[in-house]
């Protein structure tokens, strides 16, 4: 199985430069991957289970249109806006 993330590139995702959720999926990346090789896996093996850590770590940030509050400004001031969800 082909892993769309390899090793070079996630380890530039994680550089302090980059946004903190991706610099945090990043790391979760890195650390299943380094993981599975500590365990004894095959490399397709430790790709396989970072690309799952990839996937749960971005869970979070990857909600649906439908899913994002709604704001709407009920008058004027700090405690004028609503969250509808």
């Amino acid at each position: 199985m082909y892993s769309p993330l390899d090793l070079p590139t996630v380890q530039a995702l994680s550089e302090h430069d980059t946004h903190p959720s991706l610099r945090a999926t990043a790391n979760a990346w890195l650390a299943a991957y380094d993981l599975a090789h500590q365990l004894g896996f095959t490399d397709a093996v430790a790709l396989r289970q970072a690309d799952t850590a990839w996937d749960h770590a971005g869970e979070p940030w990857c909600l649906p249109v439908g899913d994002e509050p709604v704001y709407t400004l009920i008058e004027c001031g700090r405690r004028a806006i609503q969250v509808r969800r």
